[in-house]
């Protein structure tokens, strides 16, 4: 571990100032976290917030780059003025990405650094994820990409550097809603209420997806038991019929951790 951090120090000191579109998850904060070591002043974290983002991600971002001493810039950017983000098509992703990139280049243009960096690894690769071909288009660096690193990698060494690194893997509110239904800040903003109601309860891997008429659950494998347990069904069924999402339904598939397109409309 300690050679694989080297050489991603290594790699990262090839630029004395960069920029990182840092989301507060377990890649960017990897990044963050070897882009302070290895360019200490010269590194600017940006985190973009807006209607789409999970309740408390802001908050995690915030507390770790004050943790490592790092010049960290949050900046509103609302998806939702983009015709494809608000009408949920296929290109909803390719169009958020390609907007917050366009605006992190400006800040590195403001901080004179002559690269923009984000957390994409190598199992990303796997992933459905639009984006990645307008960071691509638009030039953007991927650190941890480059150096081969993928999720195994990235928790170990987390885990080596005190980074909370049994953190679940995030996606935005907007994969909740199958393609076609079309978005609102509002109904972003329920779907990250439903969410928050379990994660205030101790559960970390929270997916709640519009379904058909009504809404399906998802949790970590370990978790189910707990949640049964507990008696949350009904309570959090509640919740989620009185936010307008309708019957609930638990999906008790083994493997919810990978990033996958929202079901079809």
């Amino acid at each position: 571990m300690n050679k694989a951090l080297q050489r991603l120090e290594n790699h990262l000191r090839r630029w004395p100032r960069a920029v990182l579109l840092f989301s507060g998850g377990l890649d960017s904060s990897l990044l963050l976290a070897a882009a302070a070591r290895a360019l200490g002043q010269g590194l600017t974290a940006v985190t973009f917030t807006g209607p789409h983002i999970v309740p408390g991600e802001l908050a995690a971002a915030y507390r770790l780059g004050r943790r490592l001493r790092v010049r960290h810039l949050v900046r509103a950017l609302d998806p939702l003025a983009l015709p494809d983000f608000r009408q949920n098509t296929r290109r909803r992703c390719y169009a958020c990405k390609r907007a917050v990139i366009e605006a992190g280049w400006k800040i590195a243009s403001v901080q004179g650094a002559e690269v923009l960096w984000d957390g994409t690894n190598l199992d990303d690769l796997a992933d459905f994820r639009p984006g990645l071909a307008a960071a691509r288009e638009l030039g953007v660096g991927s650190p941890l990409l480059e150096a081969g690193l993928g999720k195994a990698a990235i928790r170990e060494l987390s885990r080596a550097l005190g980074l909370p690194w049994q953190r679940p893997a995030q996606s935005c509110l907007a994969t909740r809603f199958p393609y076609g239904a079309g978005l609102s800040a509002e109904a972003l903003a329920r779907m990250g209420q439903a969410e928050a109601w379990l994660r205030r309860r101790g559960f970390s891997h929270v997916r709640l997806r519009v379904s058909g008429a009504g809404a399906r659950l998802e949790l970590g494998p370990e978790e189910w038991q707990t949640f049964l347990a507990q008696g949350l069904r009904g309570p959090f069924g509640a919740l989620v019929a009185c936010l307008e999402f309708g019957p609930l339904s638990l999906d008790l598939s083994a493997d919810h951790g990978r990033v996958a397109p929202p079901p079809p409309a």
